[in-house]
């Protein structure tokens, strides 16, 4: 079997809010003669890229997000059944949600939990149904999903970050990679994995970093192109295949479950802080936390932090 490992990342921009890592692993029987596994394929009719065409879509999460009332319902109906068959749980609240993803530290922001049916606009039963439905056909492709994980870094810890590398990108690989050797530590892939990583920016050379993040492994380039580079890395008889693509999620299911894991998060977290927010000061506009509706928030609270004893540097990204 091969074992494909998505990483993706959501709220590397913005002023206010967590930076959010997302990771997916799934594997499946592969034949390489067969060319690239398509795992949108193989889980169709169940899974597909559009909410109108199917039950649970999985997509590049910029394109999921719904501008309805629900504005996180085709984000939650793609996600939650994939975690739910990978944590073994069935959910029902925001905050179970974050636990069973991975997420530890919800923010300096307390909220009560939020039940899903408020987000997504299901009930416990036609959130069950979409699990099973998921179940049955991926055991029925061979396809077994083993991790779906998200981590969470708050403006405290990133401007830590900042300060000790010096920019925004180290940090940001730094969170992906720490994240990636979380997912391989739970040791439920398969040998030699493939790790795919949506590609940022127009930068093509990665082996100096991989040599930075795997200290002691032979690292060798496979290909080098302007759509994608591919290199193989051994350390201590373990092999890893790790490829760094442009439009990732569009090629590839586990990114775009990455990407939806990673947004998801986010857009959560906050909630939480738009919730606390507004119960001290009543009539506050939500916030996104990207830079110009950020600094517009940041205006209108004024020292509404100081007074809750909250430091700037927790709230508000240096970079």
């Amino acid at each position: 079997m091969l074992t494909v490992i998505g990483l993706d990342e959501a709220g590397f921009g913005p002023l206010l809010g967590p930076l959010c890592t997302g990771a997916a692993s799934l594997s499946l029987n592969f034949d390489p003669a067969e060319g690239p596994p398509d795992l949108w394929a193989q889980l169709a009719p169940v899974v597909g890229t559009s909410p109108r065409a199917c039950e649970i879509p999985v997509s590049d999460s910029k394109k999921l997000k719904s501008s309805s009332k629900l504005p996180l319902r085709n984000l939650l109906a793609g996600l939650v059944p994939f975690v739910e068959l990978a944590s073994s749980t069935e959910l029902q609240t925001d905050e179970a949600l974050l636990r069973a993803i991975g997420v530890d530290d919800l923010g300096p922001f307390g909220a009560d939990p939020v039940d899903l049916q408020q987000l997504d606009g299901l009930d416990q039963g036609q959130r069950s149904l979409r699990r099973v439905k998921l179940e049955r056909i991926a055991g029925k492709a061979g396809i077994q999903i083993e991790v779906v994980r998200a981590k969470a870094t708050h403006p405290k810890g990133l401007n830590e970050l900042f300060d000790t590398l010096g920019n925004k990108s180290s940090a940001n690989t730094t969170l992906l990679f720490g994240l990636l050797r979380e997912v391989l530590a739970m040791d439920k892939h398969q040998v030699c994995p493939r790790v795919v990583v949506d590609r940022q920016g127009g930068l093509m050379r990665y082996q100096p970093l991989l040599e930075a993040k795997f200290h002691g492994a032979d690292i060798a380039t496979v290909a080098e192109t302007p759509d994608v580079s591919r290199y193989r890395v051994e350390r201590e008889n373990k092999t890893l295949h790790i490829g760094f693509e442009t439009q990732a999620d569009a090629r590839h299911l586990p990114v775009a479950l990455a990407s939806m894991a990673a947004k998801t998060v986010r857009e959560l977290l906050m909630n939480r802080l738009n919730a606390f927010f507004a119960q001290h000061q009543p009539g506050l506009k939500a916030t996104a936390g990207y830079v110009q509706d950020g600094r517009r928030w940041v205006s209108e609270i004024g020292d509404l932090p100081e007074r809750l004893q909250i430091p700037r540097r927790d709230l508000v990204r240096n970079r």
